[in-house]
Formats: C-alpha cells, structure tokens, sequence
C-alpha cells in the first residue's frame, strides 16, 4: 500500500494529530489533503514509509511511525491520504488501538477522518445515476468502499458544490448524508482551510465515537428517530426475531429489492440471521445495487449479539410498505420454525460461504 503525509505545526495542539483523507480521486485527496496540512497544493508530500500487506497491518505501520515522531517532539497535525480501495473503519480503529495502548506522554491519535467525494459520485454510486462506466459493466467494489467512506467521516468534501452540482441534485445528496452520517461536517473545498481551524484538541476515542455515531448504528441502537415527512431521503428500520430463509431471501435480493418495486435503496447496514447458518451472526451492507453479506465474529448465542434481523435502510422515495412486506415472506414460516435448525440446515442457500477472519 502507497500512502503519502504531509506534516505541519498547528499551535493550538497540544501534541500530534493524525488526519486519515480517502477518496476515489488520488489527486482530489491530495488537494484536500494539502489544505487541511496547510502547505501549497503545489508541495510534494513526504512518502511515508510503511507498506503493509493489508489494512491493519498498515495501520500497526502508521502507529509505530507516528509514535516515533511523537518521542522526537514532533507536534501538530500529519494527514495521511489512503488509497482508493483502503478499508477506512479498519485503519482508524487499529491504529486507535494501537496509539492509546502506547499511552505517551505527549498525546498522540486522530483528529479528523475525511471523505473526499463529488455529488456526482455519490449520486451515480449510490442513487442510481447514469453514468459512463455504469454503461460499460458492473462495478461491483466501488460504492461499498465510497458508502463506507462516508458513514464514517468527521468531514466530508464535496468537490463540485455548490456551483458544479445542479441543486437539486446537491439537496438530495446533502439528504442522503445527513441520515448516512449524521455528525459529519459536509463542506465544499473553499471551506476546508477554515474548517481545519475549528478543532485543535485531541479527543481519546474519535475513530470509536465515529463509528458509534454513523447513521446506521444510531438507527439501531436508538430506534429511528423523528425525520421531517418532507424529507427528500427516507429512513427505514426493519426488526424481527425469526432467521432469513437464504432461498428466499438471495430471491429478493435480486429481483424485488430493486427501484421500481421498493423505492431507491441507496444505503443499507445492519444484522441478520440466516437459518442455514445459526451458529454466526451476519453482517448486512448494500451500496446502491450491491450486496455485502459477511460473518461478523459475533455468536448467536451470545448475551451481547443482536437478535434477529436489524437492518436500517436509507434513499430517497422508499416504500415502507412494500420493503416491510418483502422481507417478512423471506423469514421462516411458523411451519418452518417448529421442524428445527437440522431441517434449515438442508434448505438452499445460494451465498457465498462464509470464511471467518481472526483479528487479535
């Protein structure tokens, strides 16, 4: 992995900050990230040299060198820009881990996590917009990596607004991420410079209060709160106890969860159950026509796992009826629950096999 900083004394930081920038545009993120280090955009960044073979071990990397610039007395703010497909949740979280386990004493962690990204991107990735490369074939990582940026950023900039980006489709995007992530500053380029002089303290636990505060774990956590009817993006919680029947479920997922049947899906998080495989919780993303389902490391049985089903679903014109209506057939009948889990283990399931990764 290639990653590049840039470091700059802020006065008003009592220690070292690290700010994570990410976006599909390498030189877009560059820009952003010279602002916010305030250097010329023109100034090379210094290549930082660590090169893990995967997120983590990147992010184990990016600890140890900022930990050895903290002892040589280095202060300030040091972005880092992420490569394109870089798992940012991943990074920020370890490399939090990693930071706070030090306990130096000069502190040291992140300030900020930045998503650099356009209306137009969010729009053709995540809302269905036409677009070139829609045309020419599927692009089956893209608006999983671009969701994921942006649930879990403090800032968001949006690089053709306000006067690139018609307006009505610039009100429909500030929607979406209003519910996506609903604590994040959304700006525009000619904000940034100002908006890095907004905080200067460190706060112990950012990337964990990030996560915390992204709009799908507080729709699930908190309940759904009170949005405006007038809202152009819905919100749409569904719950139940009972497992998915996986036959049932890969159905809809490819012909009835779609626009013209259950509104736009532009964003869906949370947590299933499958009947085939009761031992493991799943973990459910979809980022415009996409689907993610993957193995969280959470048992069933489990005292702190999530019962059921817990999905939080997010786009523009969403029928609750119809979406509600879909997935309760895809849950196991009354018939189905009293035969037992050596019965659902015969029942057809088309998803991929779960492989389970663990992290220490």
């Amino acid at each position: 992995m290639n990653e590049s900083y840039d470091s700059r004394p802020i006065a008003r930081i009592a220690g070292l900050a690290v700010t994570l920038v990410s976006s599909s545009d390498r030189l877009r993120a560059e820009q952003i990230a010279a602002i916010l280090s305030g250097c010329a955009v023109s100034e090379s960044p210094v290549e930082l040299d660590v090169g893990g073979d995967d997120d983590a071990t990147f992010a184990v990397e990016l600890a140890e060198q900022l930990a050895s610039d903290c002892d040589d007395g280095l202060t300030g703010n040091t972005v880092v820009v992420l490569e394109a497909g870089a798992d940012i949740v991943e990074i920020a979280l370890v490399l939090e881990h990693m930071l706070e386990a030090r306990r130096p004493r000069v502190p040291v962690g992140i300030r900020d996590v930045v998503a650099v990204t356009s209306v137009r991107e969010v729009g053709q990735q995540l809302l269905g917009w036409a677009s070139e490369a829609s045309a020419q074939g599927d692009d089956f990582t893209s608006p999983g990596c671009l969701a994921s940026r942006l649930e879990f950023a403090s800032m968001i900039v949006l690089t053709d607004a306000p006067d690139a980006a018609a307006p009505a489709d610039t009100r429909l995007v500030l929607a979406l991420l209003a519910r996506m992530a609903p604590s994040a500053l959304v700006l525009t380029p000619f904000d940034v410079a100002h908006a890095r002089q907004l905080s200067g303290l460190l706060v112990r636990g950012r990337a964990r209060r990030l996560g915390a505060s992204m709009g799908w774990q507080r729709e699930l956590v908190e309940g759904a709160p009170a949005h405006p009817v007038s809202d152009a993006c819905s919100t749409f919680v569904f719950r139940d106890p009972r497992p998915f029947h996986p036959g049932r479920l890969h159905a809809a997922v490819t012909l009835r969860l779609t626009p013209e049947n259950v509104g736009c899906i532009a964003r869906s998080r949370g947590f299933v159950r499958l009947a085939t495989r009761g031992g493991r919780v799943g973990s459910w993303a979809t980022a415009g026509n996409v689907l993610d389902l993957e193995p969280t490391e959470m048992l069933s049985w489990s005292a702190d796992s999530p019962i059921g089903q817990e999905i939080a679903f997010f786009g523009p014109g969403l029928d609750e009826i119809a979406l509600e209506r879909t997935l309760s057939e895809c849950l196991l009948t009354a018939e189905e629950l009293a035969v037992g889990p050596e019965v659902w283990a015969t029942y057809a399931d088309p998803f991929p096999e779960w492989v389970v990764e663990h992290r220490h």
